[in-house]
């Protein structure tokens, strides 16, 4: 029966020099170093784009050298099933990325070139313990590994193992285990993996399940569109891996973004806004197609942007990024949207204290776009704002029923009914009459029920009060149900 064959590693200083093993009189004669041939070299490089946008996606590119043999790595453990969770692939004479893997990354990347980020070099010494005979003893294995970012070295490390052979006695290998140790080696259990090493030097973002409570502005704008980002790259990764016809979901995506901004307007940078909004525009226009890439440039604009806002929110320059004078702590996102979201309140009922059944179609255009609007924050908000469930619910059935007083024909534009026969402008006329009389009962419905809806409203949301224009006038007759949430 063959012995167990017995390992011994050491963590050791890294420039000191190796210790002496020989030892006749434990029968340890020589130690000598194998063949360069068995001296192993290896590298593994980290390759990401100079801001490493694949590392904060957490997706890790390398490619690993053993001697005259390179291969691929790619880890991609929560990108599953559209990304392996890990793949390693030949390094061909071109050392290109291979095709397929290419286009999968390519929305993490975007334009920006892959290039070595790190790498980590392992140099190993193999050498051989013989007894006076030549009869081998065991090996020691010494791998000296740098790790360099930047090309500066970072950190040097220094593993050393001792394989025992089958020959070897107790007395010899307690002699070997003894003179690592004085040497300064540490006697560890195992080593790290290499890849583990190299994953130590990226960062992936961490998306918690939900913001702070207290999160500042930036933080929770950094949340909410880190999410937004990483769904995106979900997406489009289905439609790369067939799962979906097309670009449609890629479009529908980046539109609720931009309504999910559209509710933020306290706390993100207009110009900001207004750009991303363009690139999603031209991306909609563009949409549906069968592949991500025939979306053209301004599909990878609107990824930028939002990429730009995930890692570092653009926020509105009247923001104020400092505490007040008195010392208190700067407004939080939360405070800041409540607020918000109760002024865009008051503006939905003074847009609709000024309705009457007379009113022109722009006055009820008017209350249902600032419906729409204080709805926009509610939702956007939604993580932070806390129990906001009942308010949003009466204000859906608000939106719902402005919705319902507009008027199905647009009114026509005069220049529109000059260029029009007789007869056409006629009948667009009474097209257009036509659909007044069919909001006249929603209307006046509307309206017998604004007293009552205003009244739960401001029982639900009490600091609208402050931002309308007459608080006393205005909550006169506030009603409060049992049915009340």
């Amino acid at each position: 029966m063959a012995k167990r064959v017995r390992n011994y590693r050491f963590e050791m200083p890294y420039q000191v020099d190796a210790p002496s093993l020989t030892d006749l009189q434990a029968g340890i004669d020589r130690v000598r170093m194998r063949a360069p041939r068995d001296r192993n070299a290896r590298t593994l490089t980290l390759l990401d784009t100079t801001d490493e946008r694949l590392s904060w996606a957490g997706v890790l590119l390398a490619h690993q050298v053993i001697g005259e043999t390179g291969d691929w790595l790619l880890r991609a453990p929560d990108w599953q099933p559209w990304l392996p969770a890990e793949r390693l692939e030949s390094l061909d004479d071109a050392e290109a990325l291979p095709e397929d893997l290419a286009r999968l990354l390519l929305p993490f990347r975007r334009r920006a070139p892959i290039r070595p980020i790190a790498d980590i070099r392992v140099d190993r010494a193999l050498y051989q313990l013989l007894d006076p005979d030549g009869v081998e003893l065991g090996q020691l294995l010494d791998d000296r590994i740098a790790v360099r970012r930047g090309g500066l070295v970072i950190a040097r490390h220094r593993e050393v193992t001792f394989e025992a052979g089958a020959a070897s006695t107790a007395p010899q290998r307690t002699l070997v285990v003894d003179r690592l140790q004085l040497a300064g080696g540490v006697r560890v259990t195992g080593f790290p993996e290499l890849i583990d090493r190299l994953i130590s030097l990226t960062h992936p973002v961490v998306v918690p399940a939900k913001p702070a409570s207290g999160a500042d502005p930036e933080d929770f704008l950094g949340w909410l569109f880190t999410g937004r980002m990483l769904g995106l790259l979900r997406a489009d990764l289905q439609v790369r891996k067939g799962d979906v016809a097309d670009t449609a979901l890629l479009a529908a995506e980046l539109a609720d973004v931009v309504e999910l901004v559209r509710g933020l307007t306290v706390l993100v940078d207009p110009i900001w806004a207004n750009e991303l909004s363009w690139h999603v525009g031209r991306v909609v226009a563009q949409s549906p197609c069968r592949h991500p890439e025939d979306l053209g440039e301004s599909y990878f604009d609107a990824l930028d942007a939002l990429a730009t806002a995930a890692r570092s929110p653009r926020l509105r320059p009247d923001l104020p990024d400092s505490g007040p004078a008195d010392g208190r702590a700067p407004a939080t996102a939360r405070q800041l949207l409540r607020n918000e979201a109760a002024l865009r309140l008051a503006e939905v009922i003074t847009s609709m204290e000024a309705l009457t059944a007379d009113a022109t179609e722009a006055e009820w255009t008017h209350a249902l776009a600032a419906a729409e609007q204080v709805l926009r924050v509610v939702n956007a908000g939604e993580p932070v704002l806390g129990k906001f469930a009942a308010r949003r619910r009466r204000l859906v059935g608000l939106l719902g029923a402005i919705a319902q007083t507009a008027n199905p024909v647009p009114e026509p534009h005069p220049d529109v009914v000059a260029a029009l026969s007789p007869a056409l402008a006629y009948q667009a006329g009474r097209d257009y009459q036509r659909g007044q009389d069919e909001t006249r009962e929603p209307r006046r419905r509307l309206l017998d029920e604004w007293p009552r809806t205003k009244g739960k409203l401001l029982d639900e949301w009490p600091e609208a009060v402050a931002y309308l224009p007459d608080p006393k006038a205005l909550t006169a007759g506030r009603v409060k149900d049992d049915d009340d949430d």
